[in-house]
Parts: structure tokens; C-alpha cells; sequence
């Protein structure tokens, strides 16, 4: 199981990633026994204008995570390798670019989570909050600069500001607080 680590670079936002998205999740509902209900184009490289890392991040629902055993050797065949980001209620897959494509997170959740992952929650509130957006973007440059070593160092230290927008979020669409934005 591989875990991302540094340098992470933060570029310009690139309209190709809304492209490079919708041709994977193309190849992704192609496969044989294809298990997932929706599939969603999430993180920063999914709200217009916002910099980030050059990684595109997908959200995929199924019915229960045991699905994708059925699944996983045709996600290693398109180049994904298990992926341990830390998170305890979802299955995550990433796979490197190369000279055809650009990275992408693939983060699969079980469906009746779907409606309420913080993820969603929280790309959409950035794409309607575009002050909040100009802040994050901000942070993650200035973490970037800091020069973390893993994967979880980057994400823990855009914690705090994560959680405190997913609550507006969530408050904002009727939904309790949670202390945990990751789950």
C-alpha cells in the first residue's frame, strides 16, 4: 500500500483538470461489474480559479466498500495502487501521472454517507464563498513553502481550516457540527 509524500507543489488552477476528470470518470464506469453509484469530481482542482496541487481528486459511491474487491485488480490495471491517507471509512486508491495522463485520488465511500461527506460539502462551499476560497488557497501555498514531508503533514495542518468551513457548511444546509471533517 503506497502513501503519498512530499514536495508538494501548489500550481495555478488549469481547466484542463474539469476534462482530465470527466475522461477518467469515463474509463472508470467502464469497467466490468462496475460498482459505483456516483462519481464526483471533489477537492481543489474541482472549484474554478482555486490553486492546488496537480492531483485530481474523485469521490465514488457504492453500497457497501466490500464492492470494490470485485473491482480492485481492474483499478490496478489502469495504474491505481492502494493508497493509505489516513482515513478509517473509505477505500483510497491514487495513480502517479504520466505522459497521457495527471494524477488522480480516487476516495470510494459507502452511498448512504454520500450525501453529507465533508469533501463535497466543503468544495461546494469554496465554489460559493469565494473569499474562503482566496484564504485556503493562501494556506496551502503557505504550507506548501513550509515544506512538509507526507501526505498526512500537509492534511493535518489545512485541518483546522478545513473543519472550521465544513461546519459553516454543514450549519448552513441544516446538518449538526462534526469534529472530524476526514470521516
Amino acid at each position: 500500500m503506497m502513501t503519498q509524500s512530499a514536495p508538494f507543489e501548489i500550481v495555478s488552477h488549469s481547466p484542463e483538470w474539469a476534462r482530465a476528470f470527466e475522461e477518467e470518470r469515463a474509463r472508470l464506469l467502464q469497467l466490468a461489474n462496475c460498482p459505483f453509484l456516483e462519481l464526483e469530481h471533489i477537492g481543489s482542482t474541482s472549484v474554478p480559479g482555486l490553486s492546488a496541487k496537480p492531483v485530481i481528486d474523485i469521490m465514488a459511491s457504492v453500497d457497501g466498500l466490500e464492492d470494490i474487491d470485485a473491482v480492485q485488480s481492474a483499478l490496478w490495471a489502469l495504474g491505481y495502487e492502494d493508497l493509505d491517507a489516513g482515513f478509517q471509512f473509505r477505500r483510497a486508491f491514487h495513480r502517479p501521472a504520466d505522459a497521457d495522463y495527471p494524477a488522480f485520488n480516487l476516495h470510494i465511500v459507502r452511498s448512504e454517507d454520500w450525501a453529507h461527506k465533508s469533501e463535497r460539502l466543503f468544495r461546494d462551499w469554496l465554489k460559493t464563498h469565494p473569499d474562503v476560497a482566496r484564504a485556503y488557497q493562501d494556506l496551502k501555498i503557505r504550507i506548501a513553502e513550509c515544506g512538509p514531508e507526507t501526505m498526512m503533514q500537509y492534511t493535518r495542518a489545512k485541518g483546522d481550516f478545513i473543519q472550521s468551513a465544513v461546519n459553516d457548511a454543514r450549519r448552513a444546509v441544516g446538518l449538526p457540527e462534526r469534529s472530524d471533517w476526514r470521516e
